[in-house]
């Protein structure tokens, strides 16, 4: 019996450290770098993708910060296997931009002003309003 509670404990134990290491990576933006990832955004029913370049990381918007409410990814323009289909199809004029999409469409898009910044704590209170 004393072996059946040590295993049992060590699956409880395990299973917690596993569970752990999940709920830290949902915290976590996704890196987009190829279109099947790109196209993983129709099937969600809400994403919120931060289109940006590797150059302006300075002007990087935390959208982490929305992985409890949905699907939180992220597109480097710079990336030369999508990079530049990305932006001239999604009609990407100035970095970083964030996108709010609902099952594939986009329902709400931000673009910061010449600065090229936002003021995070505004932009992602704004795209909280738009995913609840």
């Amino acid at each position: 019996m004393k072996k059946i509670n040590n295993i049992l404990l060590q699956c409880l134990l395990y299973g917690f450290a596993f569970y752990a290491s999940l709920s830290s990576l949902s915290a976590q933006s996704v890196r987009l770098d190829s279109f099947q990832d790109v196209q993983l955004l129709n099937v969600q029913n809400c994403a919120v993708v931060q289109v940006n370049a590797s150059w302006n990381h300075q002007n990087r918007v935390k959208i982490e910060k929305l992985a409890n409410l949905c699907y939180v990814a992220e597109i480097d323009i710079e990336d030369k296997v999508i990079g530049a289909t990305i932006a001239k199809e999604w009609n990407i004029k100035i970095v970083p931009t964030i996108i709010v999409l609902e099952n594939g469409k986009e329902i709400k898009r931000f673009v910061p002003g010449i600065s090229m910044k936002f003021n995070e704590d505004s932009i992602i209170e704004n795209v909280r309003k738009e995913v609840q």
